[in-house]
């Protein structure tokens, strides 16, 4: 049994098949058939259900999965490990990164680190916080930016900031004039929204059941800026955070209102696996990110504001 093994496996498990997982890796469909049946042979036990034609594992390819996902994160883990140790100031960084995060001051934070530490390399991912916790408590990713509170159990985090979300709409809209607007007036309302992916997505939809009302989704979407594309063609209204209102409000045709009736907010975080050794670099990199994101600011176009008048 070896490292290249173990990488042939989870692979076809995270591509859900062989031939997806070949063309990934760039190696011959053979190669990885012939690693995964000496793989079996040495354990003693089929890992792969193959009586089904969707692939699933057996009891004992679960078991193996997880291990191996955490015998590789290990091996990779090594360099930097020995690193640390002789005092170098270099290594890899893996972060999941909300895509509802404050890129201009994460953007700001990073090059800063980078021009302090230029050898240490940064894999960043953008998704929605499930998948950024799922990704943490599999190991996939060091780090993940997205909203608190999570599971302390599982996760350590330390708060970075906070902010509202407004609603977003198009300039013609028979609200746009308006500075402010109760939950209950947008009863009729299309709403374009993230996908369930996103825990802005549950926040938004309980906060409407309060208001009396179901939410008519017409476009579910994981890129604000598709948002902002479809509120410019008048599909519906949005509801987004600060840091993006900040951005698309420069766009003429939008207009932003505050939420009167119900507080709409949450606060972004780090979060890390509790169990989970830190690499030399990452934890670096926790502390600089602890210290310098909170007080990075942005400056604001006065002229912006005035969109809304």
């Amino acid at each position: 049994m070896d490292i290249k093994q173990m990488k042939y496996f989870i692979e076809i498990v995270r591509q859900g098949g062989m031939t997806r997982a070949a063309e990934t890796l760039y190696i011959a469909q053979p190669t990885m058939s012939k690693a995964i049946k000496e793989l079996e042979s040495e354990i003693g036990q089929p890992l792969f259900d193959r009586t089904r034609r969707q692939l699933l594992l057996t009891d004992v390819g679960e078991v193996f999965y997880h291990k191996a996902v955490e015998i590789l994160k290990l091996y990779e883990s090594l360099p930097n490990e020995i690193s640390s140790l002789l005092g170098l100031e270099k290594g890899y960084i893996s972060i999941g990164i909300s895509a509802l995060m404050d890129m201009e001051r994460l953007v700001q934070v990073l090059a800063q680190f980078h021009q302090q530490y230029p050898n240490v390399v940064f894999n960043l991912d953008e998704n929605g916080g499930k998948t950024i916790e799922n990704q943490v408590r599999n190991n996939e990713i060091h780090l993940g930016l997205t909203s608190l509170p999570v599971d302390s159990k599982i996760f350590d985090s330390f708060p970075l900031y906070s902010e509202e979300f407004k609603v977003v709409m198009h300039h013609t809209h028979p609200l746009a004039q308006q500075q402010t607007v109760t939950f209950k007036a947008l009863k009729d309302e299309d709403f374009i929204m993230f996908n369930e992916d996103f825990y802005i997505n549950d926040k938004i939809i309980a906060l409407t059941r309060q208001a009396g009302f179901v939410p008519h989704i017409v476009s579910k979407i994981s890129q604000w800026q598709f948002i902002e594309h479809l509120i410019t063609a008048k599909m519906g209204i949005g509801i987004l955070p600060n840091n993006i209102v900040r951005i698309i409000r420069r766009n003429p045709e939008i207009r932003v209102l505050s939420i009167e009736d119900s507080q709409l907010d949450w606060t972004m975080g780090v979060i890390w696996r509790k169990d989970v050794y830190l690499n030399h670099a990452t934890q670096t990199f926790l502390d600089y990110l602890n210290i310098h994101l909170p007080l990075t600011k942005v400056e604001e176009n006065d002229s912006i504001d005035k969109s809304n008048e």
